[in-house]
């Protein structure tokens, strides 16, 4: 009895390992939960959810912000700065634009869709640049690969692309007649905040390209209250606050074997 009762188990377990597998994996770009060339799951880095008592011993990542930040927010993102903590904002599409005004930036992220032909890939998006300023994030690194960054203007430039770079309004890898060559600026800093034009850079096909960046930025948490690092699956959040509430998780556990037990117990008594 008691080995049919623990092949039983492990049946259970083996059904509830799969299933969890299948619904705990999502294709969200940039997402943590996103196993994928474009998911985040393969970044080191802890999550934080409340930005209240940052510790300033680390870099924040903002990661393709998506939703606003109070006025409260903005207040502890200062505090974290004044108290030494860094932040870094990777944004392409212009939406960390209130957010560096709130906070006293003059910085800006202008989106495109820059190209270069200082590549050495058939994709006139994934191009080299230089790194022009003098910081901790690009320690060793002379030149650093992008993936269509948008520009950032204001502060003090740290990657800038050769003047062969062009933004590809129209998108066919050509530069037209009224698509004009030029340097632009893709990563600037004002003091302990700096400013990325390119988010993908963090995404799991993107980490073999720079990999002293990524070892430069440790240790590093990603702010899961306003990046794109989250889900829309109501299973995985469901069952990523299942795994945040001991309670919860205590109850699902008594839930998958107690009826196990019960079968068992009667077979037992009969």
């Amino acid at each position: 009895m008691q080995r049919e009762f623990w092949a039983v188990v492990l049946l259970l377990l083996l059904a509830a390992g799969a299933a969890y597998a299948h619904t705990t994996t999502t294709t969200e770009e940039f997402s943590r939960y996103n196993v994928g060339w474009n998911g985040t799951s393969g970044l080191a880095a802890g999550e934080v959810h409340d930005l209240r008592g940052l510790d300033p011993g680390t870099t924040l990542l903002i990661l393709a912000p998506n939703r606003p930040f109070t006025a409260e927010e903005v207040g502890n993102l200062r505090t974290f700065l004044d108290d030494g903590g860094q932040i870094l904002i990777a944004d392409e599409e212009g939406n960390a634009n209130r957010l560096l005004a709130d906070l006293g930036s003059t910085m800006r992220v202008r989106p495109g869709n820059l190209a270069s032909l200082d590549r050495d890939h058939a994709d006139p998006g994934l191009f080299t640049v230089r790194v022009v300023g003098n910081d901790t994030l690009f320690a060793g690194v002379e030149t650093f690969r992008v993936n269509r960054p948008a520009t950032v203007t204001g502060g003090d430039p740290l990657l800038e692309t050769s003047i062969l770079t062009w933004d590809d309004g129209d998108g066919d890898g050509r530069p037209g007649s009224t698509e004009a060559f030029g340097t632009a600026v893709v990563c600037a800093k004002e003091g302990n905040l700096t400013v990325l034009g390119d988010p993908s850079l963090f995404i799991n096909a993107m980490f073999a390209e720079n990999p002293e960046f990524i070892n430069n930025l440790q240790p590093v948490q990603i702010d899961a209250a306003h990046s794109r690092t989250g889900t829309v699956n109501p299973t995985i959040n469901t069952l990523a606050w299942v795994r945040e509430t001991p309670v919860a998780t205590a109850a699902l556990a008594a839930l998958a074997i107690l009826p196990v037990a019960y079968v068992f117990g009667r077979k037992r008594d009969a």
